[in-house]
């Protein structure tokens, strides 16, 4: 994944805001990444056009050597499919369905058998420990739980980048423990390229690599690779 240039203008009718500037960033293939600042720092939108869900307004972004704007929305709708699993800030579980419906449910909407689709989501709950909580609504379940069901949503695809949006809109409250230690077995054992959106300064305890992001413009990368 690779960034050059790259900016995003949010035009709104008489207003508009730039939510990022000129980013040059490279991502490497197994890496575990925090992308940390405050809020309206720029670093979701960074997510979002990681994750082929928005487009640079001006610059260029490169994915496996492909550049995002040569693209159809046909063909960005099957690199994302294909190759990224989002998890949301909000989980964003179905309060009326099972744990193992919600998991299965990527599947669901790509018409595979229910076989397929069932027993794909109880692995993926198996990855992240909750292999005895497929029959249980996503109510009976705590926060921690909550969010391991969303990576297990994610990661039900086999995706290669798994983007997850940890940021709070109302406090910068790290990551639990228990999640930190997922992701980082995800990362190595699983060989998943993983990249966090959070608001917390504790990043540098877990990710590999942290990319400080303030005003739309990468300020500290410690990787060395910013430039």
């Amino acid at each position: 994944m690779c960034l050059t240039g790259a900016s995003k203008l949010y035009d709104k009718g008489s207003s508009a805001r730039e939510a990022l500037r000129s980013v040059n960033l490279e991502i490497h293939k197994g890496e575990l990444i925090a992308i940390a600042g405050p809020r309206g720092s720029g670093k979701s939108a960074l997510m979002k056009m990681l994750g082929l869900l928005e487009a640079p307004t001006s610059g260029g972004y490169h994915f496996l050597g492909v550049p995002e704007q040569s693209l159809s929305e046909e063909q960005r709708l099957w690199f994302r499919r294909r190759f990224f699993g989002f998890v949301p800030q909000a989980f964003n579980m179905l309060q009326t369905t099972s744990l193992q419906g919600n998991v299965a449910l990527p599947l669901i909407y790509r018409g595979l058998s229910a076989e397929c689709c069932q027993t794909a989501a109880m692995r993926a709950l198996s990855v992240v420990g909750l292999e005895d909580c497929g029959h249980r609504m996503p109510a009976e379940l705590d926060s921690t739980q909550q969010g391991k069901a969303a990576i297990a949503r994610a990661l039900v695809c086999n995706p290669s980048v798994l983007l997850v949006d940890a940021a709070r809109q109302a406090s910068e409250k790290p990551l639990c423990p228990e999640i930190e230690t997922l992701l980082r077995k995800l990362n190595t054992e699983h060989e998943l390229t993983v990249v966090v959106v959070t608001q917390s300064d504790s990043a540098a305890r877990w990710a590999g690599r942290v990319i400080q992001v303030n005003g739309g413009a990468v300020e500290h990368d410690t990787s060395g690779l910013l430039h």
